[in-house]
């Protein structure tokens, strides 16, 4: 028996759903999509574990806009000048 999801109004094997998207979703994927909405009634992101950013995007666009003011600024000054706590490292910050 094939695996099969919903899809609109209609039920489609896993492979059907692949190809309506161009095959840009493996059927794991599909797979996996079909799962988690079966189980949470949704198929959005849930909350992941780990370190929490601590930028916003405007506060990302600020940086940006800074480094790209002054290249040879020092990152722990743009840090400073930004009110940026914690970890100065540039890839620390995204």
């Amino acid at each position: 028996m094939k695996p099969q999801a919903r899809c609109g109004d209609k039920t489609r094997t896993q492979k059907q759903v692949c190809e309506i998207f161009n095959n840009k979703n493996s059927q794991s994927t599909v797979s996996r999509i079909e799962n988690k909405f079966r189980e949470f009634g949704n198929a959005t992101d849930i909350p992941k574990s780990g370190r929490k950013r601590i930028l916003d995007d405007e506060q990302k666009l600020d940086i940006l806009f800074d480094i790209q003011d002054n290249p040879h600024k020092p990152t722990r000054q743009v840090a400073a000048d930004n009110n940026v706590m914690g970890n100065p490292s540039p890839m620390g910050l995204f």
